[in-house]
């Protein structure tokens, strides 16, 4: 989400230069990367590929509250999914300060560490599986359906579903260059365990530690197939794992897509 803004904005380029250096003061307080390793200046798209926090968090503090909150909205946080199930079954994606959503622009809001999926951000599978599919919808989601049609006893279609556009995220030439990103990811950098023989994956992990010191973490990857002509959008999580996104939730993405793609 932050790279589509960063990009689409005009503010960067994939090939935008940005230090790496880790413990950069992020709202006067230390951020590290993984594994406290440190790096000159590098480029979005390798920053991306091998998730260094400290540049995501300068570029989200450069962007500011309202510009990202603007690209959250298109992406459908802070809201219910326009999914046709039981409101009351759902849960909004975003900032959360106790049991309700705060807006991105509140004071309470660190935007460098919300712009690196940290902070006070809570987020549910399905939001996260919309950010892939409007990435790989060349910058237009979709509202998310459960079905195609109804059928009766006898099988007639009672109902079709037909597809309707939620909300345009960003320009065609933006999901270009961040699926170009995100197929880093997988061919060289932190995502290599959702490659597939044949077919270009365009993924991204994550990682929230959730218990410091015996690294038990709620890890998670998003990804869409195939890249250039994508069929299939999907997004894993996985809770209190010892480890990574790379080593848990990736391999659990390559065997979906690759069930889904036959």
């Amino acid at each position: 989400m932050t790279a589509t803004a960063a990009i689409d904005t005009g503010a960067y380029t994939p090939e935008s230069m940005v230090s790496g250096q880790n413990g950069i003061l992020v709202s006067g307080v230390p951020l590290k990367n993984d594994n406290d390793e440190s790096f000159g200046p590098i480029t979005l798209t390798y920053a991306l590929a091998h998730s260094v926090n400290t540049v995501w968090a300068q570029v989200a503090v450069r962007l500011g509250k309202r510009t990202l909150g603007r690209y959250m909205q298109r992406f459908g946080f802070d809201r219910k999914p326009q999914l046709d199930y039981p409101a009351e079954q759902m849960s909004a994606s975003g900032e959360h300060v106790g049991e309700s959503i705060v807006a991105p622009t509140s004071p309470l809001v660190d935007v460098g560490r919300m712009g690196i999926g940290q902070d006070k951000l809570a987020v549910t599978p399905l939001q996260m599986a919309e950010v892939a599919a409007a990435v790989a919808n060349r910058g237009t989601l979709m509202v998310p359906h459960l079905t195609k049609r109804i059928v009766d006893a006898e099988g007639g279609t009672v109902k079709t579903i037909s597809p309707h556009v939620q909300s345009v995220v960003m320009k065609p030439s933006t999901a270009a260059a961040v699926t170009s990103m995100m197929e880093a990811v997988v061919k060289e950098g932190t995502g290599t365990a959702a490659q597939i023989p044949g077919v270009q994956v365009a993924g991204k992990t994550g990682t929230a530690q959730t218990q410091f010191g015996d690294a038990i973490n709620n890890v998670w990857f998003i990804a869409f197939a195939p890249a250039a002509d994508p069929r299939v959008a999907v997004a894993v999580t996985l809770k209190a794992v010892p480890g990574e996104g790379a080593t848990f939730a990736a391999p659990v993405a390559r065997a979906v897509i690759e069930s889904l793609l036959g």
